[in-house]
């Protein structure tokens, strides 16, 4: 029994664990409780002193390794320079949480036009984009999680989210059918839809 536990202690050492979004709020909660189970941390967002100050903090808690990368995940070439950035420093991401997002509650018409395009490539594009190049790393391993984060206005659209709500549903529909195409892969595809 103490034999597959510190086996275990030693896939985790050696596994990271992808959160964007991870400065604050529930990114910053998964990446608590991911490190306090050992994985080692890289944390994503556009915050960059807040960014520094988590990896930090989860350095000093947890005794694992934790890195802040700042960037615009609004940008659709940031989840294939997280690739990248991943795959040249040999850390192995076996957990990918694409937790990060921006609320936009206002009418459609009075919204920028940049602002709505800014929200629709960080949840959908940056979303898709992230679960294709990790995915397919994930598949070729034989094993990976996925956690992709929804929201429960999906099934509520008010005025006002009407943006919001679309592209999270998005992600919702998405992941059950990216869920089906790597079903008996070893990978396992999540959609979270929190009400808070």
């Amino acid at each position: 029994l103490l034999c597959h536990f510190f086996n275990f202690l030693y896939i985790c050492r050696m596994s990271y664990a992808l959160i964007t979004g991870a400065s604050s709020g529930m990114g910053l909660c998964y990446a608590k409780e991911l490190a306090r189970m050992g994985y080692n941390i890289i944390a994503v967002s556009n915050q960059p002193t807040e960014l520094e100050a988590v990896a930090a903090s989860l350095r000093t808690e947890y005794a694992i390794e934790a890195h802040a990368i700042y960037t615009d995940l609004a940008e659709r070439s940031a989840a294939k320079m997280l690739f990248d950035r991943c795959q040249s420093e040999g850390w192995e991401v076996e957990i990918l949480i694409s937790n990060a997002g921006m609320l936009l509650f206002s009418t459609l018409t009075n919204t920028a036009p940049e602002r709505l395009a800014t929200s629709i490539d960080l949840h959908c594009t940056t979303t898709t984009l992230l679960c294709r190049y990790f995915g397919e790393a994930m598949k070729q391993r034989g094993k990976g999680r996925i956690l992709n984060m929804s929201s429960y206005s999906i099934w509520m659209p008010f005025p006002g989210l009407a943006a919001y709500s679309a592209s999270k549903a998005y992600i919702k529909s998405f992941s059950e059918a990216f869920a089906k195409e790597l079903r008996k892969t070893g990978v396992t595809i999540t959609a979270i839809c929190p009400a808070g």
